[in-house]
């Protein structure tokens, strides 16, 4: 069998966490339309919702955070089946998928750390200490097989923008906070580009979830834990260790090379 799946359709995970999902969808709706029955699963099934955003660095962020405070407080949070995000949204979204149950939570001790980190001097972020700690970063990621760029160094300057401490988290870990419909599924997406080639000449987009990352495109996906390994011929070849979050957000803040 192959390593890469290759067709448009959904994989089995994806496909699982939306019949999970219809509970919460299906409750939404009653609450806010006021129904006095249940929905059942065929009708929730007709309400796919999604919150799509875009980018911007910090304005994104803190924009995003309103705008899901918001819908929060107007019941409707759960009426939504995903979130796709890029850029400065997905800070956002990192930030909130590494608690298994945010949407679930009111929302505002999340922006509060959000606005701690935000407005906390940035000159820590080029300390001594840090550089230091990005070069052997950096290194050791070297050493593991991966392929380093300046993008790299970008992911652990937002690391170092929005949390006090290395970060841990990677994109696998969000399936704790999908893996029983309890929020919208994420997607992440960054453009691929060749190095040979203009952004104008040559462009496409790649999407990122916690289950898959994969070229629309072409209809080929692998899985997250893999992204960053090598593959010949739709086999892998070469198991590399999976990427920490800080640098899948810098493939999302800038156009790079997947």
């Amino acid at each position: 069998d192959l390593d890469v799946r290759l067709g448009f359709g959904l994989c089995r995970e994806e496909q699982e966490f939306l019949w999970k999902r219809k509970k919460y969808v299906a409750a939404a709706l009653k609450k806010i339309l006021h129904l006095e029955e249940d929905l059942k699963e065929h009708e929730a099934s007709q309400y796919m919702v999604a919150i799509t955003t875009t980018g911007g660095g910090t304005r994104s962020l803190t924009a995003m955070y309103g705008s899901l405070l918001g819908l929060q407080k107007l019941n409707l949070l759960d009426c939504f089946s995903y979130i796709g995000g890029l850029s400065g949204t997905t800070w956002t979204m990192g930030n909130l998928y590494e608690d298994a149950n945010w949407s679930q939570k009111y929302l505002e001790d999340a922006i509060k750390e959000a606005r701690k980190q935000v407005t906390k001097s940035k000159i820590c972020c080029f300390s001594l200490d840090c550089l230091k700690y990005y070069y052997n970063d950096l290194t050791e990621r070297t050493k593991e097989g991966h392929k380093t760029s300046f993008i790299d160094l970008w992911g652990l300057v937002i690391e170092s923008m929005l949390h006090d401490k290395k970060d841990e988290h990677r994109l696998t870990d969000q399936r704790q906070a999908v893996k029983n419909g309890q929020n919208p599924l994420p997607i992440y997406v960054a453009i691929n580009l060749k190095s040979n080639y203009s952004a104008q000449a040559f462009r496409e987009w790649v999407e990122f979830t916690p289950y898959e990352v994969s070229l629309p495109k072409y209809g080929a996906s692998i899985r997250a834990e893999c992204f960053g390994s090598e593959f010949f011929m739709g086999r892998l070849v070469k198991r590399l260790s999976e990427t920490r979050i800080c640098y899948m957000q810098g493939d999302y803040c800038l156009e790079g090379k997947v």
